[in-house]
């Protein structure tokens, strides 16, 4: 079976013809037939009526008019009735089993009602006492299937529960096959988008042979191209950084015997070309490191003070600080534990710590704080950056965190970076499965947010 159309066809078919079967053996298990409590009730409540009232129109108009009324009952109610004068003598027209003339007999004789029960009928008989003072016996005929009919309340809602339970068992069962593939390619889309491009749809999903499985094996192949080709662009780009720290180192070393032989008015433009050298030697570094950081998905993972770290990351840019006019504060930090590898972390928590120092304001101070925040019964490690600069535009918030991204004049190469430090720091929190969020505070400034799994 290759098409989905069809299952979903049959399976649809099959839930009509199933509650349909359910429907009919409720009926029938619900219907039975009437047995001798439902002969009490129809003498009861039935006869009694029609009985006195068969009498009243006997003295009243004569046996044709009975004749008529009891046939008129026999049409519009399905009941039948014979009436016995006091010798067991049948005063209207009608054709009775030899039971009927007996339960007269025992009813007259008693005082009380009388039942009788074949495979087909019930019969019921009891007295009356007219107006004058005669006394009769009216025996009601009744098929059994007529009084079954009449269903209580119970009997309904065990049908409605049968063709409830029996529908709703199909349909979950039609919608878990629908939607149990959809969700693996969800989930194995969702991690594609997360970084995980060795993210596969499981092979029992392919083995289906329907329109699914076709889709699971585009997936497949789609995801094994992407990580071939990002694979191939970070090697491509590892390659080449590497490459360039040699002509860069015999560049310096050019430099410095150009600055020896040149004269005095050569010195400035060797100057400048010491400083492009060194912005170029600096981007080449963190091109390297980038290239480290995305090919170490199998980093050794240890539990690591998270609490420690951070105090020792925070001391280390308050030394570097200080020489800039700008102060670095811790301003909370609780004790956690996290799993991860303790040089990307710390590399990361620099990276966003340095982008504050950058562009933060003189005299002013770069906070720091590390917090537990409790989701879902998870304890999640919140490490909070907030410096004081021109922020960012609302716009380019989700866009700071790729690689070689500036924003505008605020923070342009001048100020000294190369749009890296970020990106490092989104990669190597990425991997520890975490997630980095950037925000303007509401009096200025820009906040970044690091969250972290904690252990």
């Amino acid at each position: 079976m290759h098409s989905l159309f069809l299952k979903i066809f049959l399976w649809f078919w099959l839930a009509m013809a199933l509650v349909a079967g359910a429907l009919v053996v409720s009926v029938i298990s619900t219907r039975g037939t009437a047995g001798p409590e439902k002969a009490r009730e129809f003498a009861d409540h039935v006869l009694s009526l029609y009985a006195a009232n068969s009498a009243r129109v006997l003295e009243e108009q004569g046996e044709e008019s009975l004749n008529r009324y009891v046939s008129e009952l026999e049409r519009t109610a399905g009941l039948r009735i014979a009436i016995f004068d006091e010798r067991i003598t049948p005063l209207n027209d009608t054709s009775f089993p030899a039971a009927a003339r007996q339960l007269a007999r025992r009813t007259l004789r008693t005082g009380q009602p009388q039942f009788g029960v074949t495979p087909r009928f019930i019969f019921a008989s009891r007295s009356v006492t007219s107006a004058k003072g005669k006394q009769y016996a009216v025996v009601g005929l009744m098929p059994r299937t007529v009084l079954a009919a009449r269903m209580e309340p119970i009997d309904l809602a065990i049908r409605i529960l049968a063709v409830v339970l029996t529908g709703g068992l199909v349909c979950y069962g039609l919608a878990r096959y629908l939607t149990s593939p959809l969700g693996q390619l969800r989930h194995a889309s969702r991690e594609l988008a997360l970084g995980n491009l060795g993210s596969r749809v499981p092979d029992t999903l392919e083995r289906r042979g329907d329109e699914f499985s076709e889709l699971a094996e585009d997936f497949n192949a789609m995801a094994a191209r992407i990580q071939g080709l990002v694979d191939s662009q970070r090697r491509l780009l590892g390659d080449i950084s590497h490459e360039l720290r040699s002509p860069l180192a015999r560049l310096n070393v050019a430099l410095e015997l150009a600055r020896k032989r040149a004269g005095p008015d050569a010195l400035d433009y060797l100057e400048r070309i010491q400083l492009e050298a060194e912005r170029m030697n600096e981007m080449v570094g963190q091109l390297l490191y980038l290239s480290r950081v995305e090919n170490q998905m199998g980093a050794r993972m240890s539990a690591l003070d998270l609490t420690d770290l951070v105090r020792q990351t925070v001391a280390d840019a308050e030394f570097e600080a200080s020489a800039q006019n700008r102060s670095v504060q811790l301003r909370s930090s609780p004790p956690l534990i996290v799993t991860g590898a303790p040089d990307l972390l710390r590399s990361a928590i620099e990276n966003v710590i340095r982008n504050a120092m950058r562009y933060t304001a003189e005299n002013t101070v770069v906070d720091v704080a590390l917090v537990a925040e409790k989701r879902d019964n998870r304890t999640t490690a919140l490490v909070r950056v907030r410096d004081h600069g021109p922020g960012v535009p609302e716009q380019s918030l989700d866009m700071i965190f790729r690689s070689f991204y500036r924003v505008g004049e605020a923070r342009d190469r001048q100020s000294g970076g190369i749009g890296l430090g970020l990106a490092i720091a989104e990669r190597a929190v990425r991997l520890h499965g975490g997630s980095i969020h950037a925000s303007n505070a509401p009096d200025g400034g820009l906040v970044i947010e690091m969250r972290l799994p904690a252990s």
